[in-house]
């Protein structure tokens, strides 16, 4: 016992190292901190191309003069792709929605989201069908699953009428530093890292630019 606590003594006060052996642990440290610090910039960098590249189909479709549909949408999700470097619908996906704010003779008041909500809009070729439709897959709206974003909608003017455009977008980490947990007395978990398959989503309303925008189920 006394040897060890000898031992342990003179390894405390010795100086001696390889400046080599030194340089090989700090560079280790370096370099992770170096990869940890750039695929969070990435992360960050990759929200922004599909926050600018979910707004800038947005302003497409306000600008657009003609009848849009499904065909129209399922078009324009190639542009967002090409702006976002998506693999397809594997890995991104776009929902266009026609709203308006109903006005009527003993009703002019605006859409607050709250006293009134917005009214999904009906195809303008064909009875019965809405003016709503997503890409890989994704459910188009109704007027209910409308009526659950009623928070995030702006306010309407009476007889206004916007296009809503969602992009959904999925990130996977580069260095895999992501789902990294560790638990702690049972179920307490600490997670760590960015998600693998993290999900980026934006909601944009917009207004047409010049005529209300018309929805035909055959573009």
């Amino acid at each position: 016992m006394m040897t060890t606590l000898r031992f342990l003594r003179r390894f405390l006060k010795q100086s001696r190292g390889s400046a080599v052996i030194e340089g090989l642990f700090g560079s280790v440290l370096l370099l992770g901190w170096f990869m940890t610090a750039y695929q969070i910039y990435d992360a960050f960098r990759m929200r922004a191309v599909v926050s600018r590249a979910t707004y800038t189909v947005a302003d497409l479709i306000s600008r657009e003069r003609d009848p849009i549909g499904p065909a129209y949408v399922a078009g324009i999700k190639t542009i967002f792709d090409a702006a976002t470097r998506s693999r397809g619908d594997a890995q991104s996906w776009i929902r266009v929605t026609l709203i308006s704010c109903v006005e009527t003779e003993t009703d002019a008041r605006a859409c607050d989201g709250t006293n009134k909500l917005v009214t999904l809009r009906s195809s303008d070729s064909t009875a019965g069908s809405i003016a709503s439709f997503a890409t890989g897959g994704h459910a188009a709206y109704t007027q209910s699953t409308l009526d659950a974003k009623a928070n995030v909608i702006p306010m309407m003017a009476a007889g206004d009428s916007a296009a809503i455009v969602e992009a959904g977008y999925l990130y996977s980490p580069i260095f895999n530093i992501g789902d990294k947990a560790l638990s702690l007395g049972g179920n307490n978990t600490v997670e760590m890292g960015l998600k693998s398959n993290l999900q980026f989503g934006e909601f944009v309303v917009t207004r047409p630019r010049g005529p209300r925008t018309k929805w035909f189920d055959s573009n």
